[in-house]
């Protein structure tokens, strides 16, 4: 197959007929525009195609509320590292803890429940994120939301059913808009600062996203590296013959002996970690709150009357559902949260907790994040020169090929080196998945980026949920988990390239 389509490769009649039909997901639109309804989109949904126009900064609307003037290239680019620079902050709090839940909670696989409860939450909150975006605005939705993982860090101080799962539901109803206003933000960005310069929006939206990845990804380094630090006399264990593979949901969290924590991490490290947490957490808020700008208002953004506005962000994560190039890409994101959740929870606590001890997760896990963030980068750039279909099926290769090895290779007879090696590989892997689903849907529903967004969230969402719940009971061994993402990840590839083969077709039009 060859490479899919650039935004020039459409001509201007079908380009014109995408940008039409894409402004209408979110209703607001003038009325002349809303007179077109009815006309075929070729896209076939209602969001904006990677083909079509990008965002304006100006309204021929007469009720369109004042715009902000463009920002300069300097400021777009200081605005992306403002942001970035907040999520790694706040994503190396959570990212690390969240490796660690399934061995500093484990009893009664408490640590992965709330985690279960995070991602039920934040699939639930999927339905209502446009919404939110829409009413508190983009920056103060990054600034509201932040607070909930200060807050989650703080309910560790005293884990309990009670205290970790409420507080990580509450988590997972503000991440959803959290991370749909980030998404927002950057892919917003990316296009004005395209419009200022006259680059392709595409090359753009793939550039900002693969840096603000690499400083998302590198959380997992920063992260890790404290937590190996503070728990660094904990890295003894005496383990049985169910690690790896044979692994079975928590069995192997009780089999773990610490010689100076008593069976358990010690609670003067535990404290001592969370409160590093909670004060990068802050952090991470101040910056956001002080020296991130508000983006200039597109053009299409607030007309029409509140009540029809509420109504059409209630609905449009719904009605973007009817587009067929999403329903194609619903199955490889999915993919994307279970993977993800599995080397979170189950490589972690079944293959490096199991047989090293719980203070090499974090320098496991450097591992992992270091080659995500750097590989985020370079794909991010990559795509610009290659075909995104090749970098898409190398992940997804790459992904299939550790699994096979995951079920051959048996991790008790290990060096560390080797783990670390497992944890790069899928980190490169995820990189890809990370930077090229964004940035798809980042181009494609441009004008559609909040219901784009949580569309993405949703799906991600009830990938890490699903995993997670089946990795809380005793009966689910690693290995038919491991099966089960390789079946989900070759249908993914499939859905995948018929979405790419619809776009080459659209493209020759």
């Amino acid at each position: 197959m060859s490479c899919s389509p650039r935004p020039d490769d459409i001509n201007l009649d079908n380009r014109a007929t995408l940008s039409q039909e894409s402004q209408n997901i979110n209703g607001d639109v003038a009325e002349s525009t809303m007179a077109n309804d009815e006309e075929s989109s070729l896209l076939g949904c209602g969001g904006q195609s990677k083909f079509g126009k990008s965002f304006g900064t100006t309204s021929n609307s007469p009720n369109s509320p004042p715009t902000l003037p463009l920002f300069t290239p300097l400021q777009y680019w200081k605005n992306l590292i403002v942001v970035s620079v907040a999520f790694m902050l706040i994503m190396s709090a959570f990212d690390a803890l969240a490796n660690l839940q399934s061995t500093l909670n484990s009893s009664s696989g408490l640590g992965v429940a709330s985690l279960f409860a995070l991602y039920v939450g934040l699939t639930i909150s999927s339905f209502v994120t446009p919404l939110i975006v829409w009413l508190l605005s983009v920056k103060r939705t990054l600034v509201v939301c932040c607070f909930f993982y200060a807050l989650y860090t703080a309910t560790n101080f005293y884990p309990e059913v009670y205290t970790l799962i409420p507080a990580a539901g509450l988590l997972g109803i503000a991440a959803a808009p959290f991370w749909a206003a980030a998404n927002t933000y950057v892919t917003t960005s990316a296009i004005q600062l395209a419009d200022v310069t006259g680059d392709v929006s595409e090359t753009v939206i793939n550039r900002f996203n693969g840096v603000f990845f690499c400083f998302c990804r590198s959380a997992q380094v920063w992260g890790n590296l404290i937590s190996s630090l503070v728990l660094h006399d904990t890295s003894t264990a005496v383990t049985g013959d169910h690690c790896g593979r044979d692994s079975c949901g928590q069995r192997n969290s009780f089999d773990i002996i610490i010689p100076k924590g008593g069976g358990h991490v010690p609670d003067k490290q535990v404290f001592g970690l969370l409160s590093i947490y909670i004060g990068i957490g802050l952090l991470a808020v101040a910056i956001l709150t002080f020296l991130l700008d508000r983006l200039p208002r597109m053009s299409n953004q607030d007309n029409g009357a509140l009540r029809i506005q509420v109504c059409d962000h209630l609905t449009s994560t719904f009605r973007l559902m009817r587009c067929p190039y999403l329903l194609l890409l619903i199955p490889i994101i999915i993919y994307s949260g279970a993977e993800q959740a599995f080397i979170s929870a189950d490589f972690t606590q079944s293959f490096v907790s199991c047989t090293q001890g719980p203070g090499m997760v974090g320098y496991v896990m450097i591992g992992y994040g270091g080659a995500n963030a750097l590989a985020s980068v370079i794909f991010g750039q990559l795509e610009e020169y290659t075909c995104r279909i090749a970098i898409f099926m190398f992940g997804g290769l790459l992904h299939l090929a550790l699994m096979i090895v995951f079920q051959v290779w048996n991790p008790l007879t290990s060096a560390v080196w080797q783990l670390i090696l497992m944890a790069v590989g899928w980190g490169v892997g995820d990189s890809v998945l990370r930077t090229q689903i964004n940035s798809i849907l980042g181009v494609l529903f441009s004008d559609a980026q909040e219901p784009a967004f949580a569309n993405l969230r949703l799906w991600k969402s009830l990938g890490f949920a699903v995993t997670y719940a089946i990795t809380i009971p005793h009966v689910i061994c690693v290995t038919a988990e491991i099966y089960g993402l390789m079946a989900l990840l070759t249908f993914s590839l499939v859905c995948y390239i018929f979405m790419e083969y619809a776009l080459l077709r659209l493209s020759r039009r």
